[in-house]
């Protein structure tokens, strides 16, 4: 029953993500990305070195250039690249990012071979990742694509002090995502009208 409802829920989002007015996004994707950076410069009681971004792939994604243009002027920042199926590893970036892409796994940007170091695994309580989702719920649950490859991350550091912040637009909060024990929940959630913490 919980792999129905997640595949319809999908298959729903998507349609509307994939429908949304490109005028609105264009003001919007700003809006997010402010909340994101307010919520890493001010928020947060730790100090962050290392920010986790993405680059938008599919249709309706949040595009966080303008998070990561703010994060590289005063830290880190590293942008996922697969390895493997379901198994992704983190790039180190500089400004010139964008001339260093290459197409991978289903058409997404990622780091080029050879670019970049890799996300040192072993770093505790510096480091803020930015999570995509299909949606969200008010409870920090997440309902990712359906390839795991957020899911294995989030699970392989549940156990260090990353903070989680799941990026979406307002309209991707649901009343409730259907979770599985292995579920790992975000911390806050950031989108175009507001920011709100949802860890504990």
């Amino acid at each position: 029953m919980g792999q129905q409802r997640k595949t319809e829920m999908r298959k729903d989002m998507k349609k509307v993500l994939a429908n949304l007015d490109k005028r609105w996004q264009a003001v919007a994707h700003v809006e997010v990305c402010r909340r994101v950076i307010e919520v890493i410069h001010h928020e947060t009681e730790r100090s962050i070195t290392d920010v986790l971004a993405w680059i938008p792939s599919f249709p309706g994604e949040v595009d966080l250039a303008g998070v990561i243009a703010e994060m590289l002027k005063t830290r880190d920042v590293y942008l996922p690249r697969v390895v493997s199926p379901g198994e992704m590893e983190f790039i180190k970036i500089d400004p010139d990012w964008a001339m260093n892409l290459e197409q991978g796994k289903h058409g997404v940007q990622q780091p080029r071979a050879g670019y970049g170091e890799t996300l040192d695994g072993s770093r505790v309580g510096s480091v803020v990742v930015l999570v995509p989702g299909i949606a969200f719920d008010n409870r920090g649950a997440r309902l990712g694509r359906g390839g795991g490859y957020y899911d294995r991350f989030l699970e392989r550091t549940k156990d260090v002090e990353i903070l989680k912040i799941g990026v979406c637009w307002s309209m991707q909060i649901v009343p409730g995502v259907p979770t599985d024990p292995h579920d790992v929940h975000v911390d806050w959630i950031c989108h175009e009208d507001g920011a709100v913490r949802v860890g504990a």
